[in-house]
């Protein structure tokens, strides 16, 4: 069977070894987030780990391009803060996950995107990369030795690839000396195929979970996870996939693990842009990734192990990938609501950032109508 089948177009041509530096490429967004979701609600990390591993590897499959898996950032987030129990993120999954595979089989996703104005979607781009960077000094700050270790390799092999063309190996490198360090500190197990973990929400987590966690995370998957994704794709990729795809995969993934003992999960715009910028360009990049998150999952899928990853050099990775998407929210043809979005963004939420860029396009709009000689800036 030639090497581009089942995960690369027959036209394509894979570097594996490109393929192999972009999987763990977003890594430094999975894996914070996995943790933290793991260590802050007792869901146990190898099963999600497992899944995520899992669907990587199928999502190669079906794009046979380098789309990403990632965990629903809104979610996350409130889990890590400690305002969500276990039963509510599960709620939250199965609600998010049967909302966007109706959406993508109705069709209706694709009319609904088409609404959400490039520049709003280029905000949430830039926005994701401020937080990303504010993410990335947070931890880098708790772990400034590895931080500066994880950055000198990335900055080492940027620098390289500038005057020759070689793949970029730093995040593999990176990855490797933070597993190396967990084994170091007896974090590595007796390899343990991760079993499902059945979880049913009680009648009362329900409405918590719709309130808290739905309604926020719908438009943040709305825009970066869909909208945005397809855009950057447009951007990266010959053959992007679109609106309806993205969403009914979303749906499918959610509603087959997260009661099964997964956490939410979807695309992302961020995630692309990792994987591209460190080689990847088919969806074998999305098997390897698969693979190491299944065998990180078999032999440091506990608590323990998680807790000794560098933070440092998670940091590293981060700042990599905070760049990288900055670039692509940077193309915009008009500079004021993108980075209103992106402000607003950062200082309160990605869904307040949203509603912000909407009002301040509909203000310029108003503006161009009363005054003919207004400025066009959106």
């Amino acid at each position: 069977m030639p090497l581009q089948v089942p995960f690369a177009d027959r036209n394509a041509n894979p570097q594996l070894l490109h393929e192999a530096a972009g999987a763990v490429g977003n890594f430094g967004t999975v894996l914070p987030l996995l943790f933290g979701v793991a260590l802050a609600t007792g869901i146990l990390p190898g099963p999600a780990l497992f899944f995520f591993g899992i669907w990587y590897a199928a999502a190669g499959l079906v794009y046979r391009q380098p789309i990403p898996i990632e965990p629903m950032k809104t979610i996350a987030v409130v889990a890590i803060a400690g305002q969500a129990t276990a039963g509510e993120i599960v709620a939250g999954g199965i609600i998010l996950g049967a909302l966007f595979l109706s959406l993508g089989l109705a069709g209706w996703i694709d009319p609904i995107v088409a609404r959400i104005p490039v520049p709003v979607t280029r905000g949430v781009q830039l926005g994701l990369a401020l937080m990303l960077a504010r993410s990335a000094v947070t931890y880098g700050l708790a772990d400034p030795v590895l931080a500066i270790v994880g950055l000198a390799a990335v900055g080492a092999f940027a620098l390289v690839r500038h005057w020759h063309s070689v793949p970029d190996l730093s995040a593999l490198l990176v990855l490797a000396l933070g597993l190396g360090l967990v084994a170091l500190g007896g974090g590595i197990s007796t390899p343990t195929v991760p079993l499902p973990r059945p979880v049913m929400p009680g009648l009362e987590e329900w409405f918590p979970a719709l309130i808290m966690l739905v309604l926020p995370q719908a438009v943040l998957t709305l825009t970066n996870s869909i909208a945005a994704t397809e855009l950057l794709a447009s951007d990266l990729l010959p053959r992007p996939p679109t609106a309806g795809l993205l969403s009914r995969m979303i749906g499918t993934m959610n509603l087959v693990s997260v009661p099964l003992g997964g956490i939410p999960m979807c695309h992302g715009a961020g995630g692309l842009a990792a994987q591209y910028r460190f080689g990847a360009r088919t969806g074998w990049s999305n098997a390897i990734a698969g693979m190491v998150l299944v065998t990180i999952a078999v032999v440091a899928g506990t608590p323990t192990a998680i807790a000794l990853f560098p933070t440092g050099l998670l940091a590293a990775l981060l700042l990599a990938v905070a760049l990288e998407l900055a670039r692509a929210g940077l193309r915009t043809d008009a500079p004021v609501p993108t980075l209103v979005v992106a402000a607003v963004s950062l200082v309160s939420s990605l869904t307040a950032g949203f509603v912000a860029g909407w009002a301040v396009l509909l203000a310029l709009a108003r503006l161009r109508r009363k005054d003919p000689g207004f400025s066009e800036l959106v």
